[in-house]
C-alpha cells in the first residue's frame, strides 16, 4: 500500500512540476547542442602546439615614454632608443607625430603631449584597466604558437604597448607590434562616451579583442588586399579568409569573439544564412563595385542595412568566411596556400557553397 501510495505521490508531483521539467529538459538540449556545436568547431582548427615554446610578454613603452616628464632628457631620450630602437622613432614620427628626439623642440611636444587633457585622461585609465596584462600575454601567446604551427620559420616580434591619444589601435614594424592600450579600455569605459565612440564600435574595444586584433592585423599585413576589380565578392571571400585564419589562430575562442559579434548575432547569422546569401544574389550584388553598397556588407556599422536592424554588422565578412570553410573543406590545401591565393572566383566555384535554410 505504501509503495503504490508513492508512485501515486511521484506522478501527481512530476504532473504538478510538469512545465518546469520541460523548461529544464528544454535548456539541458540547448546546452548539449551548443556544447557540440562549439566542440565541433575546435576540432576543425584544433592543431597540437604543445611542443612550440614561446612566452610572449608586453614590454610597456607607455609607462617608460612617460618618465620624459620626469627625468633627464638626454638620459631618458638615450634610454628609449636602445631599448625600443625603430618603435620609439615610429611613435615619434608617425603614431604621435611630433618629429624626432633630435628635435631642439621634442621636449616641449612631449609635454604638450602628455598633458593633453585626453591623454591625460587614457593614462588614467589605463593605468586603472592595465595594472596587470597576464591574460592578454596569455592569449597572445596562444596565438602566436598557433602561427608558429602554421609558419615554422616566422619571426616572432616584440610587442610593445602605448598610449597616443585614441587614434591607434595596433601598429606594426620590422621587429615591433604595438598595442594602443587606450583602444581597449571596455565597452563601458565613460571616456568613450566623452568620445562620443558609437555602441557599435566601443562594443569592439575590449581586452578580450587585443590578441584577435594583432594577429588580423599581422594577416593583413602579410596578404594584403589584391583585387583588379575590387567588388563585394572579393571583398566578402578577403575578410572571410582572414577570419578562417583568425579561427586557426584561436581554435578556443567562441566563434562570436573571434567575429566581434553577440551570442545572439551569430545566430541570426547561422539562422538566415541562406536568406542572406540569397539576397545578395538575386538582387545582383555579388559583382557590385560600389564602394557604399560594399561597404553596407563587409563595413562596421550597427547592422547590415540590407537585412534589417536586428541583423548583425559585417555579415557579407560572415558569408566569406562560410565560403572559405566550404573551399577548404572540399580542397586539399594548406592554410598558407589559402591566405596566398588571390583567385577568389575560383575559392567561391571550388567551395561549392550551397547554404540550406534553416
Amino acid at each position: 500500500m505504501y509503495y503504490k501510495n508513492s508512485i501515486i505521490f511521484l506522478i501527481k508531483f512530476i504532473m504538478k512540476k510538469k512545465y518546469y521539467v520541460l523548461i529544464l529538459i528544454f535548456v539541458l538540449l540547448v546546452g548539449i547542442l551548443m556544447f557540440f556545436v562549439f566542440s565541433k568547431k575546435k576540432a576543425e582548427f584544433e592543431v597540437d602546439i604543445s611542443k612550440i615554446e614561446l612566452n610572449i610578454e608586453i614590454e610597456r613603452f607607455d609607462k617608460d615614454f612617460e618618465r620624459f616628464s620626469k627625468g633627464d632628457f638626454y638620459t631618458q631620450v638615450a634610454f628609449m632608443e636602445k631599448t625600443y630602437q625603430e618603435f620609439f622613432e615610429v611613435y615619434n614620427y608617425e603614431i604621435i607625430a611630433i618629429g624626432g628626439a633630435d628635435n631642439s623642440a621634442y621636449l616641449s611636444y612631449v609635454n604638450t603631449f602628455l598633458n593633453d587633457f585626453s591623454v591625460v585622461q587614457a593614462r588614467k585609465y589605463v593605468e586603472k584597466e592595465y595594472s596587470k596584462l597576464d591574460d592578454v600575454n596569455e592569449d597572445l601567446t596562444y596565438g602566436f604558437k598557433h602561427l608558429k604551427y602554421y609558419y615554422p620559420d616566422v619571426k616572432i616580434p616584440r610587442f610593445v604597448s602605448f598610449i597616443a591619444g585614441f587614434n591607434q589601435s595596433v601598429v606594426l614594424t620590422e621587429d615591433f607590434i604595438g598595442i594602443g592600450l587606450d583602444k581597449y579600455l571596455g565597452n563601458d569605459c565613460e571616456l568613450y562616451d566623452m568620445l562620443q565612440i558609437p555602441d557599435f564600435s566601443k562594443s569592439e574595444m575590449t581586452r578580450e579583442q587585443i590578441a584577435i586584433d594583432v594577429l588580423s592585423a599581422w594577416a593583413e599585413a602579410e596578404y594584403p588586399f589584391y583585387s583588379d576589380s575590387e567588388n563585394l565578392l572579393e571583398n566578402m571571400i578577403y575578410n572571410g579568409r582572414k577570419l578562417y585564419f583568425l579561427h586557426s589562430m584561436f581554435p578556443n575562442f567562441k566563434p562570436e569573439r573571434i567575429n566581434k559579434y553577440t551570442k545572439e548575432q551569430l545566430d541570426f547569422c547561422e539562422k538566415f544564412e541562406r536568406e542572406m546569401w540569397t539576397t545578395i544574389v538575386e538582387n545582383k550584388l555579388l559583382f557590385s563595385t560600389d564602394a557604399l553598397t560594399i561597404k553596407k556588407f563587409v563595413g562596421s556599422a550597427p547592422f547590415t542595412y540590407q537585412f534589417g536592424p536586428d541583423s548583425p554588422p559585417r555579415t557579407g565578412n560572415w558569408l566569406g568566411f562560410k565560403i572559405v570553410c566550404s573551399y577548404m573543406k572540399n580542397e586539399d590545401v594548406s592554410l598558407e596556400e589559402l591566405m596566398e591565393e588571390v583567385d577568389y572566383q575560383k575559392i567561391l566555384n571550388l567551395s561549392k557553397y550551397n547554404p540550406k535554410y534553416k
